[in-house]
């Protein structure tokens, strides 16, 4: 130790002793963090100012005449609503070929072209469910620059959406409220006969469920085949009611709390499947060898509570989420299967068994849990809607569908869960018995108007219901200050890597031996290392210091990320110093290869997996992706033991520089001489 401390000091001396040594040793200490701050900077915020991103609008449509009179123009609605719009720089032209050229001459971005018959098919709402479609056209110039032609994508999809919704929403208010004129256009006894019979037959059917209800909940045995012959017998309804509800909405609000109820019996029963699955790999991973009877038992546990959860479900689920999670359990089963046939064999394949486990332990986590967790959350919706709809009986049956064919997933809370069903199915029984009773009292000649009073509906309402079907509520988790301050984890741990890069450039690795002539190879190595990490450590400080008081990155932990950079500073310098060291010039061309691969394929921008398969097979043998990610848990804040478990991964490359750089080095030897004489012969390099 004390060798390594006196060939430090005799660095410290050689460097303090020339003012121009000096100098250059501050510049390598600061020049790194010029590249971080720069790019960091550029990106801080580049969609803030989209709104000088040129997008041409333009229209071939020429509008039509309405029944009353009036011309309207749909497109150039949409165009005047539209071009005084901040987040884009919208130019409304008004020949469309202007806009197409200017498209190709790089003048615009993109064009949104309204095609001919635009207003006809926004206005003919009959006609635009079946082959006909309002029509637009999209241009986009990806050669200017691939970046603007994303967010040139996400206009015309914005967009595309608020015409969609606002037009739909007028054409649904048009289509309703013109139900009245429609009715007196029926064959008015006809048409209310008609209506009385499907009245009956919504009632009939809510009281088949009404029963079927109670056969469950009476007997709670075979409840799939149950469910299934009740639901053969329910002819769902179309019907509509506006009667008043108010009493219903306590039984459904009774009948949504018994959700959380079934969710706990689900993440119970999940629960003890992934804690079984990961007992089985452990078994099966065991370096000792695989202990067959264990793994046995095992494998008939998974089996066991796969077994009982499938049994909760229907045979034939309505609804997606059903039939995702009895899709899983099915594959889940056969692969359980497969590996107690494997066990039974005379000399199991123990890379298969753990494949299998794995492959169980997969579909447990982005199949299984997810769709029980949404077939579940359907469910809620399902009756959040009855309450807002509930004089739609037709609509009432259709989502409690769903919920009675979800609801043999729920064996655990059935009592529960189906009581809260009949409270809700009750009152709309009584409900429809009443409109049937009041519109058969009436006289003929009244019948058709007190069906309507019955079952009209305000025309806003429908259409928008109809027109805003799925409210999305957004929840950011870990978010930065900024877009540039989500890159610094990026940019700050390239400037790091750069930073080494400099110091093998400009700094002798080896230790001049007719001073130390006795010292060791490890005696060196930490020697000449000392002086390298002082160095490194000022590069982290001055980025990390920059980043925090110049750019305002804002992390949500200050002094873990400088103990990012001060970590990943350590690992970066000893392997680049260790490459070169060993390897020479041949080391240096390795260390700016792998800053090249590593700038590509380390997630610093987009995601590992939407890169091509080769680096997502070999970018976890490199220190950047660990060094970025511990970057970013302080940054944008801590998820349990992430922090740690990332730098004591990128440690793991700190030991190898060490092994580089103290026993592989010496076996090269040779090689390095050999290829610094042969490349001093050339007198060129």
């Amino acid at each position: 130790m004390k060798t390594i401390l006196n060939i430090f000091k005799s660095d410290i001396r050689a460097i303090t002793k020339y003012i121009f040594v000096l100098i250059i040793v501050i510049a390598l200490g600061t020049l790194p963090s010029l590249y971080a701050w720069i790019n960091i900077y550029a990106n801080w915020d580049p969609y803030s100012e989209t709104g000088n991103v040129e997008v041409a609008l333009a229209s071939r449509d020429s509008g039509i005449d309405l029944k009353d009179g009036r011309h309207v123009n749909s497109a150039d609605e949409v165009i005047a609503d539209v071009k005084d719009d901040e987040k884009i720089a919208y130019r409304p032209l008004d020949d469309p070929k202007e806009a197409v050229e200017g498209v190709q001459s790089g003048r615009f971005y993109a064009a949104i072209i309204f095609e001919d018959g635009f207003t006809y098919d926004m206005h003919h709402f009959e006609e635009a469910i079946g082959d006909r479609h309002p029509k637009i056209t999209y241009y986009t110039n990806i050669k200017k620059n691939p970046v603007a032609s994303k967010i040139t994508d996400g206009v015309a999809e914005s967009l595309l959406a608020d015409i969609n919704s606002k037009y739909l929403r007028s054409m649904l208010d048009q289509y309703f409220g013109d139900a009245d004129d429609a009715l007196d256009q029926l064959d008015t006894e006809e048409a209310v006969d008609t209506a009385i019979e499907q009245l009956i037959a919504t009632r009939d059917a809510i009281h088949d469920y009404n029963s079927a209800i109670g056969q469950i909940k009476s007997t709670k045995s075979d409840v799939k085949q149950i469910l299934k012959n009740a639901q053969k017998n329910l002819d769902k309804g179309q019907s509509k009611s506006d009667a008043n509800i108010s009493k219903a909405d306590k039984a459904l609000d009774n009948a949504i709390k018994t959700i959380q109820s079934v969710l706990d019996t689900i993440n119970s029963e999940t629960g003890k499947l992934e804690t079984a699955i990961d007992d089985l790999k452990q078994i099966l991973e065991d370096s000792h060898g695989i202990d067959k009877e264990a793994a046995l038992e095992q494998t008939d546990r998974v089996l066991t509570i796969l077994e009982n959860l499938r049994a909760m479900l229907p045979e034939d689920p309505q609804t997606t989420a059903g039939r995702v999670s009895a899709d899983a359990m099915d594959m889940m089963i056969s692969n359980a299967e497969h590996i107690k046939t494997l066990l039974k064999s005379d000399n199991p394949p123990e890379s298969e068994l753990i494949s299998d486990a794995e492959a169980l332990q997969e579909m447990l986590d982005d199949d299984l849990i997810p769709s029980l967790k949404l077939m579940l959350s359907d469910i809620e919706q399902a009756l959040e809607r009855t309450k807002s709809i509930l004089n739609s009986a037709g609509d009432v049956l259709d989502d409690i569908d769903p919920v009675i064919s979800g609801a043999g997933s729920t064996i655990g809370s059935l009592d529960s869960t189906l009581g809260g069903m009949q409270a809700t199915l009750g009152p709309l029984e009584t409900k429809l018995d009443d409109i049937i009773a009041e519109v058969q009292s009436a006289k003929n000649s009244d019948k058709a108007s007190v069906l309507a009073k019955l079952l009209g509906r305000d025309a806003e309402e429908y259409s928008s219901f109809f027109a805003n079907l799925v409210e999305v509520e957004s929840h950011e988790l870990y978010k930065p200050v900024s877009y540039g301050a989500a890159m610094t984890p990026f940019y700050s741990i390239i400037a790091l890597w750069v930073g080494g890069v400099m110091l093998v450039t400009l700094m002798n690795c080896n230790v001049d031996r007719r001073k130390f002539p006795q010292i060791t190879e490890t005696q060196g190595f930490f020697g000449r290392y000392l002086i390298f990490f002082l160095i490194g450590q000022i590069q982290a400080a001055v980025i990390v210091a920059g980043d925090i008081f110049l750019l305002h990155c804002s992390p949500v932990h200050p002094w873990l990320m400088w103990l990012a950079a001060s970590v990943t500073s350590m690992v970066f310098v000893a392997l680049i110093y260790a490459l070169t060291l060993a390897f020479g010039d041949i080391g240096r061309a390795a260390v700016i290869v792998i800053m090249m691969i590593q700038i590509a394929g380390s997630s610093g921008t987009y995601p590992i997996e939407i890169l091509p398969d080769i680096f997502e097979k070999i970018f976890l043998f490199f220190p950047f992706p660990y060094a970025i990610n511990a970057m970013r848990e302080a940054i944008c804040g801590m998820y349990k033991y992430d922090f740690i478990i990332y730098l004591a991964q990128l440690m793991v490359f700190f030991l190898c520089a060490v092994a580089i750089g103290i026993f592989i080095r010496k076996p090269f030897s040779g090689v390095k001489q050999f290829m610094y004489d042969k490349m001093k012969e050339t007198e060129v390099m």
